[in-house]
């Protein structure tokens, strides 16, 4: 990912509106305890904490928003003022044990399909240690976008730059699974969890235009990073010729200014740590 905080928080229309969706439709669902004491993980920026999150929440006790990157917590620290929400750096894999038995609830958007397939299982379970009995995660989980399958076109024309290599490691093992809720239903499971709702669906939404949807490109994928000037207008040239070849897209028009219809497939899970 993009590390640029401030780009990011420029261009997450897309986030924003996924996580809109998915807590519009279930958070009823979630039983989100007054005085509740919550970990929003994997928040990058923060945007979604405070456009989509915060605003639900009842009365808590305290919200923990924290993310893998330092530069995103940061950013994100001089976005909040209110003693009761706190930033922290942290790494799932490698959580703070002090939060053993800690959170009544748990969020985490679009965060979890990144960590490896071999490492999923610990992290799953050190999400259930950090729970207290009864407590829940709601989780979304991307399981298909278009760069996955631009990624695979580029490479296959030799067209990704060797620094870029690292991206195929973020690729979800669900993508390639047959039946990606019944992989993450077992994963859960195996956790400790019950699982109360765990969905697929595939979704829409539209960019206003080639340029609006490239803004977003660049906000998750660090191309700005690569080689020289030269050689990055020259990736964005191939990466522009990518997108248009993508199934996974629609593009109204040959012009900039002709609307991007981005296609992409979530899973959606809620768990229970029992009593």
């Amino acid at each position: 990912m993009n590390e640029d905080p401030v780009q990011y928080s420029k261009s997450c229309q897309l986030q924003l509106s996924m996580a809109t969706h998915f807590l519009d439709t279930y958070f009823n669902l979630l039983n989100v305890k007054n005085n509740a004491t919550i970990l929003d993980l994997g928040a990058g920026d923060a945007s979604v904490t405070l456009e989509a999150l915060l605003p639900r929440l009842p009365n808590f006790n305290k919200l923990v928003v924290c993310d893998k990157s330092r530069n995103m917590v940061n950013f994100a620290k001089n976005r909040f003022h209110d003693e009761r929400i706190e930033t922290v750096q942290m790494d799932i894999i490698d959580y703070d044990k002090s939060l053993k038995g800690y959170f009544d609830h748990i969020f985490s958007f679009l965060c979890l399909q990144q960590i490896p397939e071999d490492r999923t299982p610990e992290a799953l379970r050190n999400i259930f240690e950090m729970l207290k009995p009864g407590g829940n995660i709601f989780s979304t989980l991307v399981v298909d976008v278009c760069f996955y399958e631009i990624w695979e076109t580029m490479v296959k024309e030799k067209k990704w730059p060797p620094a870029m290599a690292g991206f195929k490691s973020i690729i979800p093992s669900y993508r390639s699974s047959d039946n990606p809720r019944e992989k993450l239903m077992f994963l859960l499971k195996n956790a400790g969890f019950d699982v109360q709702v765990c969905n697929y669906e595939k979704r829409k939404f539209t960019y206003d235009g080639l340029n609006e949807f490239m803004d977003h490109s660049l906000s998750i994928i660090p191309i700005l990073k690569i080689g020289s000037q030269d050689e990055r207008t020259k990736f964005l040239e191939d990466f522009k010729e990518a997108v248009r070849k993508c199934s996974l897209l629609r593009i109204d028009s040959t012009s900039d200014g002709g609307q991007v219809h981005y296609f992409y497939s979530v899973l959606v899970a809620c768990a229970l740590k029992p009593v």
